[in-house]
């Protein structure tokens, strides 16, 4: 049901959005296009999966539209209440029975609500929430988009490979203190940082608003070419400059999530902060579980000569196919 080319971004989605006037209720409902497939008379199915208290809904046929992970169907909706409420309990249960990774995005008064296959029915409120609701939404946005990103986990585990190993006569060679390991990490982590949130803060608020699709490929290229230079190092000893480079097209990447879940105009800036924050906590625990593991595996001869090699044109390949696979889609 998901294109491979599109899990290495991120994974199947539902776009709703929700607003009401009075006892009227009216909104959207994006279904991606690699799902409509598997979802016949998929009206019925909206009618049926998707409900909110005390109101009757009915979904006409919209027109095209585009996500950062492709094309969308848009059905437009609305609905009749039985009266004016500011909360409601809301039902969205599209997809889970095929795909228990799947989301639907309520956007809903300035504020979003996610609906995943173990909650699938919620308490909505119809008035702007405090800011501090609006904060951990985006925040737990921030650590999902990393955790299923895996174009960009691909970038991470390439820097982090040889970050537990030194070159030493056209060789790798273990390192003997951790020190040196971590100073390495540090400057390879902070410099994706610094150059991912330029980008992304840049692009959420329009300074810079690169082709979405050029960015996708150039992300993949990226991906690939980090791999590499792990296999034919060019870069050695300075690797987060790498990082810091190539991390410039993931923060033009991220910020997709943030147009996705509607963040308005009012509250761009509170949501662009939170999510980068939690992009940071899901990158920096990534790390912590990673390092651990590869500083105890660094003295064996196995990692150095097959597992680190392995690891990095796996990582290559991977990469290679999904710039090939989005030139094409383009």
């Amino acid at each position: 049901m998901i294109s491979f080319n599109a899990f290495a971004h991120k994974g199947s989605d539902t776009y709703w959005r929700l607003e009401q006037r009075g006892t009227q209720l009216s909104g959207s409902v994006d279904v991606a296009q690699s799902d409509l497939a598997v979802l016949p008379n998929t009206r019925a199915l909206l009618n049926e999966k998707l409900r909110v208290e005390g109101c009757t809904l009915n979904f006409d046929d919209g027109g095209p539209v585009k996500h950062s992970d492709g094309e969308y169907l848009s059905f437009v909706m609305r609905g009749t209440c039985d009266a004016e409420k500011p909360e409601r309990e809301v039902t969205y249960g599209l997809l889970f029975d095929l795909d228990v990774t799947h989301r639907g995005l309520l956007s809903v008064a300035e504020h979003w609500v996610p609906f995943t296959s173990n909650s699938r029915t919620q308490l909505v409120s119809f008035v702007p929430v405090p800011k501090s609701t609006q904060a951990w939404a985006a925040f737990t946005a921030g650590v999902h988009h990393i955790s299923i990103g895996w174009d960009h986990l691909c970038f991470l585990f390439a820097l982090l490979l040889p970050s537990v190993l030194r070159r030493e006569k056209n060789a790798w060679a273990p390192r003997d203190a951790f020190k040196q390991a971590f100073i390495d990490i540090t400057k390879v982590v902070t410099a994706f940082t610094l150059a991912h949130s330029v980008t992304l803060a840049l692009s959420a608020f329009r300074v810079v608003t690169p082709n979405a699709q050029f960015i996708e490929i150039a992300i993949a290229a990226s991906v690939a070419l980090a791999a590499a230079n792990n296999l034919f190092p060019v870069v050695r000893d300075a690797r987060w400059t790498l990082a810091f480079a190539l991390g410039l097209l993931h923060g033009f990447g991220f910020v997709s999530a943030i147009d996705d879940l509607g963040a308005s105009d009012a509250t761009r800036a509170l949501s662009v902060l939170c999510f980068n924050l939690g992009v940071e906590a899901g990158q920096l625990t990534i790390v912590a579980l990673a390092v651990p593991i590869l500083w105890k595996l660094r003295v064996s001869n196995r990692y150095r000569t097959l597992l680190f090699p392995l690891g990095s044109a796996v990582i290559l390949g991977l990469a290679l196919y999904w710039t090939v696979t989005r030139i094409q889609a383009g």
